[in-house]
């Protein structure tokens, strides 16, 4: 201990003595080491940690697919979780749960709030309880039992101060009272769903059908059972509900069977995650490679650093110190150093992480948790000392190999030594330009990817003039779907004669907005075999004026009109290429007969829309079917203004519907522009951290060609004097040197082009319209990073002209 101690001593006076050195080495080891500590957080936050859960490890999302329909994901229905409770041999315990937006009355401001709606064994499933009052019980579920809620803790607290006396009270909630039965404790989420209420998922079993596919199932597994055997298990069940259940009204079993429904079970932290591992997963491998790079860096500066000592050790291994004492004292050094580093990282990977909650339109889970922790604490320092033997090592390795004779001859110049570590400094630089350009492709990928998205036309038109908000008319105010239309119909006018208002509509789910509602089509005209069920289709419901104020093209007939929703008539819209599926063209889609139940009466196609996409630009426009809004009680309206977004605008509408529908909550209050934005929001992620670390690649790779060139100026002054005296012109030798940089850093970018080919494949599940071998890609960052390269080596090149031939001679 004494002897590392004394170690750490002498090392920091070295250090100490040396400014320059010791700030580049650890702002560069900073950067490295911050970056990666950053997105070890996100990911450790967002992927690793498991889920604030009871056995968390036991949690299945309990999901199916119908390739029969074209389905991958496809929710529970109330007959899948009787079955499941009632007939599982490898499920322990089984809820279903939802979503939805409630209106709150009779407290203050009318207020809507998100809301929980799940069965009675949700909770102790999960292992939680209520601080206050008590779960929902099993008669909760059923149809008819007294109107029940609980209190999330964070709308405990806002709306009633914390009064441990609330259990009992009554609130209404969509029209209805209900009493308030528990608090749930704080801190408690699910799902990242933010919910202020939780109410009872209810049902009449003796109403339930094959049908509803609209609700979430989890399950516990059973000690021992892994995801295949739960997944052999719901296959069986599948079976065992179509025998227990009849299907829908109008359809038959075979239609039902036609679907071809097959169990797929993951992990409930696969539901949390999705897609979005793919993302983060590849930008940790980037940053990992920026820290790579950082540590040739210094490795390079190091060898420097040690060949100034060259004779230092040779005097001291003369006098006994052997090999292994000189050995610990560069570790020594560069250990430091790396903690030195590490500890500036972790603050700036700190300050960094500040601006977490800048990415909640990437919506990533547990947004709120992500931050410096112990495990991020422990990482820093397993990193930085792993750094510091990375770049300590090097030195150690090619000067063990040194003879005492050889060091002892000027600081080791000359000889095979003195080649052979120029090899191992110019061996670095081309390792530090392959890895850069392996990241700048990365980034130069991902752009050309967001480039493309932004290129894709939406079927709606500018964005940022479109100002959009979400009401639900209270029940107080139309109490019957006939009085709800008529309020809806002067609502939207009301906000349609605002100021600098072109236009207004009202829609159930905006485009790319996040709804996701499909049901299977028939088509008058179409003959269909028995027990088969025609492929899905989007379903949405619209009132007149939407797609004049979305900007999409009517392609054939007319949009609906307010006497199509007051009359009640069968009419429908339909998208253009759901047009030319069924029926070759948009013109000849007119007159047409749909329905999506055999049962249901046929409604005419009166109109054909351009496509929108509604799931994002990274996706296909869906084959979508327009209803007429007729029963919608909350909607997202659409005025169409060059004010939207402004103060001034949002409080006229504000005040606009308070005197047209008092008592009318408004959310989501925001311009189209935002949800357009949102819906590229993770490549824009991705693009971002892709972006910065290519950047600090691309300098720190610069620095390496810069230092490799100064370096070597350094080191052949005495040969530069020889030239010069001889009459080589300056511009000569400075050329030599900028050819020898280039020459480096091309052997540097061609291993990097080749390096980076799997890496782009890799990313093609990323990329939008763009190949992974995308050749503009490639040549730009090749032809650019030679660029930079050659400006790295012309900088310290010019020192030629500052050297004179007899001083240069004489220096030798």
């Amino acid at each position: 201990m004494m002897e590392l101690m004394r170690d750490v001593r002498h090392a920091t006076r070295r250090l100490v003595r040396t400014p320059m050195f010791t700030l580049a080495t650890v702002l560069t080891l900073a950067l490295g080491i911050g970056a990666n500590v950053a997105i070890f957080s996100i990911v450790n936050t967002v992927l690793l940690k498991p889920l604030p859960f009871f056995e968390a490890d036991r949690l299945v999302g309990l999901w199916q697919t119908a390739p029969g329909v074209d389905i991958g994901d496809l929710n529970a229905s109330l007959a899948d979780y009787i079955t499941y409770r009632e007939e599982s041999r490898t499920l322990a315990d089984v809820a279903l749960w939802n979503r939805a937006a409630v209106t709150i009355t009779g407290l203050a401001q009318p207020e809507r709030l998100d809301s929980l709606i799940a069965t009675h064994r949700l909770l102790p499933l999960l292992g939680v309880q209520p601080t206050i009052g008590r779960p929902f019980s099993e008669r909760d579920d059923q149809d008819g039992s007294p109107e029940v809620v609980m209190l999330s803790h964070g709308y405990w607290q806002r709306q009633f101060g914390g009064d441990t006396n609330v259990v009992g009270r009554l609130i209404t909630v969509d029209g209805m009272r209900r009493e308030i039965i528990g608090v749930l404790p704080k801190g408690f989420w699910f799902m990242d769903a933010p919910h202020d209420l939780v109410l009872p998922l209810r049902f009449n079993r003796a109403n339930v059908r094959l049908a509803g596919y609209n609700n979430q199932a989890i399950g516990r597994l059973r000690p021992g059972v892994d995801i295949a055997g739960v997944n052999a298990d719901v296959a069986r069940m599948i079976r065992v509900a179509f025998g227990k259940f009849p299907p829908p009204q109008g359809m038959t079993l075979g239609m039902m069977e036609d679907a071809r429904l097959a169990p797929k079970v993951r992990p409930l932290v696969d539901d949390l995650v999705g897609d979005l591992g793919k993302s983060l997963w590849v930008v940790t491998a980037t940053i990992g490679i920026v820290l790579l790079i950082a540590c040739a860096n210094v490795a390079n500066l190091l060898l420097v650093r040690t060949e100034g000592r060259a004779q230092e050790f040779a005097v001291r291994a003369a006098i006994g110190a052997s090999r292994g004492r000189l050995a610990r004292d560069v570790l020594a050094e560069s250990l430091l150093l790396g903690l030195i580093g590490g500890a500036i990282g972790l603050g700036l990977a700190a300050l960094g992480l500040r601006a977490a909650p800048g990415l909640a339109p990437a919506r990533l889970p547990r947004l709120d948790l992500i931050g410096v922790d112990a495990a991020t604490i422990v990482f820093t320092l397993v990193v930085s000392i792993a750094a510091g033997f990375m770049f300590g090592a090097l030195p150690v390795l090619k000067w063990s190999r040194v003879r005492l004779s050889e060091a002892l001859k000027a600081g080791g110049r000359g000889g095979t030594a003195g080649r052979d570590r120029n090899v191992t400094r110019n061996t670095l630089a081309v390792v530090q330009v392959a890895l850069a350009v392996v990241l700048l492709i990365g980034s130069g990928l991902m752009l050309r990817t967001y480039q493309s998205m932004r290129r894709v036309q939406p079927g709606f038109t500018d964005p940022a003039t479109l100002q959009t908000l979400r009401i639900a008319i209270p029940r107080e105010v139309a109490a019957d779907d006939a009085s709800l239309m008529v309020a809806h119909q002067a609502l939207v006018e009301r906000l349609a004669s605002l100021p600098g208002v072109s236009s207004a509509g009202l829609i159930d789910a905006l485009p790319m907005g996040g709804g996701d509602s499909n049901d299977p089509i028939f088509a008058s005209d179409h003959t269909y075999a028995a027990d088969t069920i025609p492929a899905l289709r989007r379903f949405i419901r619209a009132a007149p004026g939407t797609f004049e104020v979305l900007g999409t093209r009517v392609v054939a007939g007319r949009e609906f009109a307010w006497t199509d929703i007051h009359a009640k008539r069968d009419v429908v819209l339909i998208s253009e290429n759901f047009a030319r599926e069924y029926w070759g063209s948009a013109a000849a889609a007119i007159g047409k007969q749909i329905r999506s139940n055999p049962n249901d009466p046929w409604s005419q196609v009166v109109g054909v829309v351009a496509d929108i996409r509604h799931d994002g630009v990274d996706r296909r426009a869906p084959s979508t079917v327009y209803w007429p809004l007729r029963d919608t009680r909350a909607a997202s309206y659409m005025l169409r203004s060059a004010r939207a977004g402004t103060g001034s605008f949002v409080a006229e509408i504000r005040r606009a519907v308070a005197e047209q529908s008092a008592g009318a909550p408004i959310t989501q209050m925001r311009s189209m522009q935002e949800v357009y934005e949102r819906s590229m929001a993770r490549t824009a992620l991705t693009l971002t951290l892709l972006g910065i670390s290519g950047a600090m690649a691309l300098l720190l790779a610069v620095v390496g060609i810069y230092a490799l060139i100064s370096y070597t100026v350094s080191q052949r002054t005495r040969e530069i004097g020889i030239r010069m005296a001889i009459g080589a012109q300056q511009g000569s030798v400075q050329l030599m040197f900028v050819g020898y940089g280039l020459t480096w850093a091309g052997v540097g970018a061609a291993a990097g082009l080749v390096a980076a080919v799997p890496l782009s494949r890799l990313m093609s599940a990323l990329l939008f319209e763009v190949k992974p071998l995308d050749p503009l890609t490639y040549a730009a960052v090749g032809v650019g990073l030679l660029v930079a390269a050659a400006m790295a080596s012309y900088l310290p090149a010019r020192r030629v002209t500052r050297i004179q031939p007899i001083e240069a001679l004489r220096a030798e």
